[in-house]
């Protein structure tokens, strides 16, 4: 089984590889590569089931220690090393809650970017749908049917 410090440096660089393709994902978004966003989607997935993955072994190894999984367990067990041997695992664990918040709110920030697209791609769709204008198409009853073709596409 892996030390806790050993899943906490592989935590922290993983989250910062999460945050690079965060990154690429929001520029792909933005529409300077949109064709690259497959690959990223598909990186991204990797990556967060790659820290799904580290946290269930530092769970594991917390339980082994006596301390209670998750962010709890590490605290306490932060809080057992010695000041100056300590002081690494330390900044490791600070800088991984800082990665994470600013990959939460990248990821939100993404999220955003895409509601925006969608609502775009709704929007043009229904253009070309004549969804706005005076329709000509006639339902079942006999009367004016403005919105024959709409489909909701979805919502983000």
């Amino acid at each position: 089984m892996a030390t806790i410090e050993y899943l906490l440096q592989a935590s922290h660089a993983v989250l910062g590889e999460f945050l690079v393709v965060i990154e690429a994902e929001r520029l792909s978004l933005s529409g300077i590569d949109v064709d690259a966003l497959h690959a990223i989607t598909a990186q991204k997935s990797a990556l967060a089931t790659r820290l799904a993955e580290l946290d269930k072994q530092l769970d594991a190894a917390l339980l082994t220690q006596g301390h209670p999984a998750g962010r709890p367990g590490v605290e306490l067990w932060l809080g057992a090393l010695p000041a100056a041997p300590g002081q690494s695992a330390r900044t490791t664990w600070n800088s991984i809650l800082e990665r994470a918040a600013t990959a939460k709110q990248a990821n939100e920030i993404n999220g955003k970017l895409i509601a925006a697209r969608l609502q775009q791609n709704q929007q043009a769709l229904g253009v070309l749908l004549n969804e706005g204008g005076d329709s000509t198409t006639y339902g079942a009853d006999g009367q004016r049917n403005s919105s024959a073709g709409r489909r909701n596409l979805g919502s983000a």
